[in-house]
């Protein structure tokens, strides 16, 4: 019994694995122009910009108390990559506030580098979700 535990265990660490050796790292600061454009979006909103993947600069706002982000077509963000779980992870607003949470996606989610399973979004927050990356804004 224990034994068909730890061979789940390390399945899914086998996986996780792979998804941490392809981790995209960010050595660059983020390019003028989308910088820029951040200056045309108005006061507190929050929203992803991407930073990594398919349309670099693409602005996603997040105008919903709950965002969905996964591979699943009904996703406020679709993201059409294997590495990608269906229903990968979420964005609550709490008041002022945002959380990202990983939905117990395979690969995870990972936050300024580290995979986390929920955390409050912090204004520049890189979010890695399987071969993408976004950049968390909020503008006061």
């Amino acid at each position: 019994m224990n034994e068909n535990i730890d061979k789940n265990n390390n399945s899914k660490l086998k996986n996780t694995e792979s998804v941490i050796r392809q981790r995209i790292e960010i050595k660059e600061e983020i390019p003028y122009g989308i910088l820029e454009s951040l200056k045309e979006i108005p006061k507190e909103v929050g929203g992803l910009i991407v930073l990594k993947g398919p349309n670099i600069g693409e602005k996603f706002f997040i105008k919903k108390d709950i965002f969905k982000i996964g591979r699943e077509t009904d996703s406020d963000i679709f993201l059409d990559d294997i590495t990608v779980s269906r229903n990968h992870a979420k964005i609550d607003k709490i008041g002022i506030e945002y959380r990202i949470e990983d939905l117990g996606s395979l690969n995870g989610t990972y936050i300024n580098g580290e995979q986390t399973e929920s955390k409050v979004l912090i204004n520049g927050d890189k979010i890695q979700i399987g071969k993408y990356v976004f950049y968390y804004f909020y503008l006061e």
